[in-house]
């Protein structure tokens, strides 16, 4: 019930004749996770189900503007179906599937229709024309053999939204026509696919934001890198079509300093070599003292107005980036190849000092409120990078770099947890709505009291995002004792259970003995003392992973010991699964993780890092399948940093 899209080449020539064409994209949209598929297939077959009709789909608008299918369903037998595809050439779901509201073959197509609407207000779109639905691709006597072939009268598409932003339709294809009725059944399940499409879009952006801070946690020493990864993410995670982000110097220059594009880099080039400018470069440079830069964007939202700087500042020509060095004849010319509606420019801070710039391209026709959002919590994060590597430009002591990371890492540790345990209800919400079909009256209408809490949650994640860039707020150092933040960290491992900790064997209950061994009189160590137990908590975690993952295992030592007046020695060993040979080089190493994709591969090296900040060493012993032994040496005189 749908179309493929147009055939999709790179440009081989830029020239103002092809500028009226429509821009050259990536084919195929980006993907959905399971859960949005899952529900949003839930949707469609209630359409067919709950209306009787023959067939319904969901496609989503993307950043691009197309809309392509990602659910379908029908009432007639698959056999028909497969002999509708083939007469007409084309699949109802797949890479191919969909429409797009840039090029102007589509502009009679249903969906399109439905998304644009009049005087740009989306609007519901009835047709008795099956060809309304694919067109362009698929001609008007096949598309007529292939609705009496189903016997469909009507037509109708229906678009969602996500407050005032359009964020897909819902089809429906009916032998009868569509009552009032009818389109109220539809718009509620509209309502719905937005709910779970604004979900998923927001959990999109928390993790991109997360892996986000933990990046920045690694560079933190390379300022243009960090830069980097902050417009790598928001084109490659969120979907925009290019981000730039521009630094303010001492001499009042805003030169660039990192870029992405979301097209090929063949119109890069193109582009570059027709307007004689480099993204990057001597000329990628805008200067707030020279008057013929005054209307500038990134000069116009760095002044503000009245001496204030802009929020967000909006322009609908790429033009406004690029003057004056770029004339408006080439710079429209751009905007026309790359598909640009909109260019949004977002001073970031330290304190109440702007430090730059970060520009986000949009092929939509506007910015709206939640992107404006996110995107000026990615730009902070820039100044956050930005603060740190000059801090660590000037620190002189790896000992004193490495204590600082560990109390940032630390504190962002500790606010992505948090984060975590308010995404889970979201998450837990649409896992419940991928089996609504087998619940009781009383459970669904408890899953619809529980669809608001879920966007609690997400407000409260928000919240916590919005104090990301604060990460200096640091636990104090004090005299610490080893044996009670060891004691503590083994209780937090074990929190559903509650653990006598005076004997020397202790049964958790949970499949794990522990044998404790702690020296008495132990020296105190002079750091924060939930640093100190985080560092065990994560090394002890690991352990009892380990032993849950071995059928054999069953053990966790934990051990102190005063080798001499100056050292402390913390042990903890396991008899669980080990650690491979080939990689036991690995562990400490950001982003590797036993677990594969299910870990971040950040806690053994931020505990490296931080003990090493305290002029300490970790060590760590394995034999695959019988046991790993971790040993922490730390020293005892540790001067406080002042």
């Amino acid at each position: 019930m749908y179309m493929p899209s147009p055939s999709m080449t790179e440009t081989s020539e830029v020239n103002v004749n092809n500028a009226n064409k429509s821009p050259s994209f990536v084919e195929g949209p980006p993907p959905i996770s399971p859960e949005l598929q899952a529900s949003l297939q839930h949707i469609v077959d209630d359409v067919v189900s709950g209306l009787g009709c023959v067939g319904a789909l969901v496609a989503t608008l993307e950043m691009d503007n197309s809309l392509p299918v990602r659910a379908y369903s029908v009432s007639f037998a698959p056999k028909l179906l497969k002999q509708i595809e083939s007469k007409l050439g084309v699949s109802l779901i797949g890479p191919k599937a969909a429409a797009y509201l840039d090029n102007k073959k589509f502009k009679d197509n249903l969906s399109v229709r439905a998304a644009r609407g009049r005087d740009g207000c989306p609007e519901v779109v009835v047709s008795d024309k099956l060809h309304d639905l694919f067109r362009p691709v698929v001609n008007k006597p096949l598309s007529g053999l292939a609705q009496r072939m189903t016997e469909i009268k009507q037509i109708i598409a229906v678009p969602f939204f996500i407050g005032d932003e359009i964020v897909g339709n819902l089809v429906a294809a009916s032998r009868e026509p569509f009552s009032n009725r009818d389109i109220d059944f539809l718009t509620a399940l509209g309502r719905q696919a937005a709910a779970v499409i604004q979900t998923q879009r927001s959990l999109t952006e928390m993790r991109a934001l997360e892996r986000v801070i933990l990046s920045l946690q690694a560079s933190i020493t390379d300022e243009t890198q960090i830069l980097q990864i902050v417009v790598d993410t928001v084109v490659r995670r969120l979907g925009y079509v290019g981000a730039i982000v521009a630094t303010l110097e001492a001499d009042n220059s805003l030169p660039v300093r990192a870029y992405a594009i979301g097209f090929e880099s063949k119109i890069l080039q193109q582009i570059e070599s027709k307007t004689d400018v480099s993204l990057i470069g001597p000329r990628a440079v805008a200067y707030l003292d020279d008057p013929r830069f005054e209307e500038n964007l990134s000069v116009r939202a760095v002044k503000g107005a009245e001496g204030r700087p802009q929020r967000f500042l909006i322009s609908d020509e790429l033009y406004d980036l690029f003057r004056p060095v770029v004339s408006k004849t080439l710079s429209d010319l751009a905007q026309k190849l790359t598909g640009i509606k909109r260019v949004m420019a977002v001073p970031f801070f330290l304190e109440d000092e702007v430090v730059g710039n970060l520009f986000v391209a949009s092929r939509k026709p506007r910015f709206y409120d939640r992107e404006r959002e996110i995107l000026a919590t990615f730009a902070q994060q820039a100044a956050v990078g930005i603060r740190n590597a000059r801090f660590y430009r000037i620190a002189e002591e790896r000992r004193q770099i490495a204590q600082v990371f560990g109390k940032m890492a630390f504190s962002a540790a500790a606010n992505i947890h948090a984060l975590r345990n308010h995404i889970s209800a979201p998450l837990t919400y649409l896992q419940l709505l991928e089996i609504k079909d087998t619940l009781a009256q009383n459970q669904l209408k408890e899953l619809r009291i529980t669809s608001p809490q879920a966007m609690v949650h997400l407000n409260k994640a928000i919240d916590i995002l919005d104090k990301l860039h604060e990460p200096w707020d640091q636990s104090p150092d004090v005299p610490s004792d080893v044996n009670e933040c060891l004691i503590t960290a083994i209780r937090k491992v074990f929190m559903q259970t509650i653990l006598d900790m005076n004997h020397d064997k202790i049964e958790t209950g949970e499949g794990v003995v522990i044998y404790k061994s702690l020296s008495e009189n132990v020296p105190i160590i002079q750091t924060s003392p939930d640093m100190l137990t985080e560092a065990f908590r994560i090394i002890a975690k690991n352990g009892v992973e380990a032993i849950r993952n071995n059928n054999h295992g069953s053990s966790l030592w934990i051990e102190t010991r005063i080798p001499s007046d100056s050292i402390v020695e913390i042990l903890i060993r396991d008899n669980g699964i080990g650690i491979k040979a080939e990689n036991l080089n690995k562990i400490f190493d950001l982003g590797w993780s036993s677990k594969g994709g299910d870990g971040m591969g950040f806690g053994l090296f931020w505990t490296k890092d931080y003990i090493e900040g305290l002029g300490g060493k970790i060590s760590v012993e394995s034999v695959w399948k019988k046991g790993t032994t971790f040993l922490i040496r730390l020293p005892v005189k540790i001067k406080k940093d002042k």
